[in-house]
């Protein structure tokens, strides 16, 4: 539930962002051979800058301790958070990364003030590691932000809500760990299981599950991949990140 002094606030950033994922979300394409959904960020620099304004001006006045219950909040943020590493690569296309000099000298683009919420700033690393994981505890965050990279888990054309939320997130997972390239590739003849750069990264989130990463990674897999890993010793081993903009512009051949 929300309340009833930011439902109004909340519905029109839901409404708004939902108008600017459909209007530039485009279906899978290959970029340096990695299979991912994009965006038209060209098309979205050229013709957006109103919609993202509304959406900022919008979030600026939102109160988020008034959304009352968990799931929504929680969809809230991490929308936040998509919405605000989209606006910054915006604000700077034509780039190819958001590591990008043009984002930030330093290539560590989550440690800027980049968006403000309830007329607070908020990086994407606070929004990320403070705001989301920290109240939280929920593991399966770090597979619904994302960095608009090429390696990061593919975005829908919808916003995330309250609603079944869980139910969501699990499928987001397992249909990443599906893609070879950049979610889970499993290797029976070297019995190695190669994972998402994400999964090392923040390993520390899963250090509670039974054998750890690989205790987080086994629900999600088919049954067949499960069964193998419980009679198998895998080694573990990581994609190497691709920080390619997951923009339609970089697809393969274009």
């Amino acid at each position: 539930m929300v309340g009833a002094a930011a439902a109004g606030d909340v519905a029109r950033f839901n409404t708004l962002y939902g108008e600017l994922l459909q209007r530039y979300w485009r279906p899978a394409v290959t970029i340096n051979g990695v299979e991912t959904t994009v965006f038209d960020y060209a098309a979205m620099q050229r013709e957006a800058g109103p919609l993202m304004d509304d959406i900022a001006d919008t979030l600026e006045a939102i109160d988020p301790a008034a959304i009352e219950d968990p799931d929504e909040r929680k969809a809230f943020w991490i929308n936040v958070y998509n919405f605000t590493a989209m606006r910054m690569v915006i604000d700077a296309y034509p780039v190819d990364s958001i590591t990008s000099f043009k984002i930030s000298l330093i290539k560590h683009p989550w440690s800027k003030d980049a968006i403000k919420v309830g007329g607070r700033d908020y990086s994407l690393s606070e929004i990320e590691k403070e705001v989301l994981l920290q109240r939280f505890d929920d593991p399966r965050i770090i597979f619904a932000v994302s960095c608009a990279a090429v390696s990061c888990p593919d975005r829908s054309a919808e916003p995330f809500a309250g609603e079944r939320l869980d139910a969501r997130l699990d499928e987001l997972i397992r249909t990443f760990f599906r893609n070879p390239a950049k979610g889970l590739s499993l290797n029976r003849q070297t019995n190695t299981l190669t994972l998402a750069w994400i999964l090392e990264k923040d390993d520390y989130l899963f250090e509670e599950y039974p054998d750890g990463v690989l205790g987080f990674v086994k629900p999600y897999l088919d049954a067949g991949q499960r069964a193998w890993l419980e009679t198998h010793p895998a080694r573990l081993d990581y994609f190497d990140h691709d920080w390619t903009l997951n923009d339609l512009a970089q697809a393969d051949g274009r």
